[in-house]
């Protein structure tokens, strides 16, 4: 049975805040998992080919897919908030052309985006930092996943967002989930000799097809229920007013270029390193899939809350807005220390999940111990920027973002890399993560002082 209105309010306006918090991160962190699971299965079933190349392809075309994150928050969460807070103000009109904006707007950008790759293929390789023997399997990788599954995978994401400012927080995470366990089961067939035996080619194919499957289904959510969604995809709703669609850009903004800017800083970071080996590119691939195991934790509970933040933010709920994101924070930092704790302890199997050769996991080691540090600063910068997301405030988000990427942890890996040659770039993260959850602190009280005079 679909929810009615009431029943949708009543999460956002009246539910305990533990309670809410819960109903509507939990879904998102177990998509947010199992979306980083498979993921990470790529890089797991790749490796076990043994083949450092192959292992460096699914590395270095990670930027790639970062670009279309960056696209997802910057239409799908910019559009979700401003959506909720329409919401929480009972304007709903409003928030359908809100939403209507964001997706429509998503698939002619997708579309654009998923050309220019085709065309200026050996540009971006080149950019990407693949050499002679990793290019064709990054180009093949990537005309799979970026090329043809370009636009299934940020309409996906876009959609998630928009299932879960409707109130639906669990459709939202199945639709992902969905998507996770389908590549899960076919690339093994894709990969493996018992199989088609493609390789890396076959792990693009299936994270493809994963995709195609998530948006037929979020589509499917709202063909069947469209008389009973508060929110709407139907670009007759399509405005570029600038109290929605400007709202919806500014907003989004800060997520997009935390996430673009860190496509460019893993991109410099594989020029840098693939001057050492292609081992090396493979092993801070490993590292950094095992080490966003917490940081996928910390996104989800974040995403989840959202909707929650902004709705009570727009009605101007104060108490419960701070409650509900001190306790998401609470519970982003807790699960980042225990990550800290396992990943110190027990890093060489880990790394050995996905690979064994020697070199490559001799470094994988060392880079995850001390990337691993970064962890719970980032849970708390991350979070922030979300709170200042969800109540509309652009400035502090879109300074925290660059601060997190692209601003201070460029310059780093340059200098540190000089000073202390390839081990110098696996204490950029920690060191870039401290500067931004100082930052981030500073704003946070003048936000909370701000809030408390306007009662």
């Amino acid at each position: 049975m679909p929810k009615t209105l009431a029943e949708k309010t009543h999460l956002f306006e009246t539910a305990r805040v533990p309670r809410a918090v819960l109903s509507l991160a939990i879904p998102s962190i177990l998509s947010q998992l199992i979306s980083l699971i498979y993921n990470m299965a790529d890089t797991f079933y790749v490796g076990q080919l043994g083949d450092p190349d192959q292992v460096a392809a699914v590395s270095l075309a990670a930027p790639m897919m970062l670009v279309l994150t960056a696209l997802a928050n910057l239409f799908g969460i910019g559009a979700a908030s401003t959506a909720s807070r329409f919401m929480g103000a009972k304007d709903y009109d409003s928030a359908k052309r809100a939403t209507a904006f964001g997706f429509n707007t998503a698939l002619v950008v997708a579309v654009l985006f998923s050309a220019l790759a085709y065309i200026f293929r050996d540009f971006f390789l080149t950019i990407l930092g693949a050499t002679e023997d990793t290019k064709g399997y990054t180009g093949d990788y990537l005309f799979w996943v970026f090329v043809l599954g370009g636009a299934p995978m940020l309409l996906s994401m876009v959609l998630s967002h928009f299932v879960r400012a409707d109130g639906s927080p669990k459709t939202a995470g199945l639709g992902l989930s969905m998507g996770g366990v389908i590549s899960l089961v076919l690339n093994p067939f894709l990969i493996f000799d018992f199989g088609l035996g493609l390789g890396v080619v076959g792990a693009a194919m299936g994270t493809f097809i994963a995709n195609m499957a998530t948006l037929l289904f979020f589509l499917r959510y709202f063909i069947v229920n469209r008389k009973h969604v508060i929110i709407s995809l139907n670009p007759l709703w399509y405005t570029l007013r600038r109290d929605i669609a400007g709202q919806a850009l500014v907003i989004g903004l800060p997520g997009m270029l935390q996430t673009l800017l860190a496509a460019v800083s893993n991109a410099v970071l594989n020029q840098l390193a693939k001057g050492f080996g292609s081992e090396v590119v493979a092993a801070i691939g490993v590292a950094k899939r095992i080490d966003n195991i917490p940081m996928s934790v910390s996104i989800g509970l974040a995403q989840g809350v959202m909707p929650l933040l902004a709705y009570n933010y727009a009605a101007k709920n104060h108490g419960r807005l701070k409650s509900a994101a001190r306790y998401a924070l609470t519970l982003a930092v807790g699960f980042s220390i225990l990550c800290v704790i396992a990943f110190t302890l027990f890093t060489a199997p880990f790394i050995n999940i996905f690979i064994r050769e020697s070199v490559t996991v001799s470094h994988g080691v060392f880079f995850l111990r001390v990337m691993c540090v970064s962890t719970p600063l980032m849970a708390v910068g991350f979070h922030m920027i979300t709170l200042f997301q969800a109540a509309g405030q652009s400035r502090p988000a879109l300074i925290l973002s660059v601060l997190r990427k692209g601003l201070v942890d460029i310059p780093l890996m340059l200098l540190f890399n000089m000073v202390y040659p390839l081990f110098g770039l696996a204490f950029v993260q920690p060191a870039t993560e401290f500067i931004a959850m100082a930052a981030a602190i500073v704003f946070y009280m003048r936000f909370i002082r701000r809030i408390a005079r306007a009662g």
